[in-house]
């Protein structure tokens, strides 16, 4: 079975090789944060979702709403990594560079190791 950290693994093996190779890293990074979190806010946090609408936005929007500093910051990096994640997927006028998928793998892995924490306290 895959875990999230697959996905940062696969995630850095691709970094740097070509521009498609950061755009996937990018890519695949996010899907490692967006899964960490979404196991943190069903087992711990009470997370529900509606269906029709984005979870991911739904997922994001749960941790930049609650009252905990912590999960809010979870929130808004996550959004910052699915912004960067829809970057890299769609807009293929704009160049992904190795700093910025770099940029983007050190935001992940701290956020992964945030939601790591918060986990520890449940």
């Amino acid at each position: 079975m895959i875990e999230p950290k697959d996905f940062v693994d696969s995630a850095q093996a691709m970094f740097g090789e070509s521009e498609v190779g950061n755009r996937n890293a990018v890519s695949r990074i996010y899907y490692g944060v967006y899964h960490t979190g979404l196991q943190l806010a069903f087992d711990c946090l009470g997370f529900t979702y509606t269906t029709g609408v984005s979870v991911h936005k739904q997922l994001i929007d749960f941790f930049k709403h609650q009252n905990e500093k912590d999960l809010k910051i979870i929130g808004r990096q996550m959004e910052k990594l699915r912004n960067a994640r829809n970057e890299a997927d769609y807009s293929l006028d704009t160049c992904v560079s190795p700093e910025d998928a770099k940029l983007d793998l050190i935001l992940a892995l701290q956020t992964i190791s945030q939601i790591q924490e918060v986990q520890n306290r449940f």
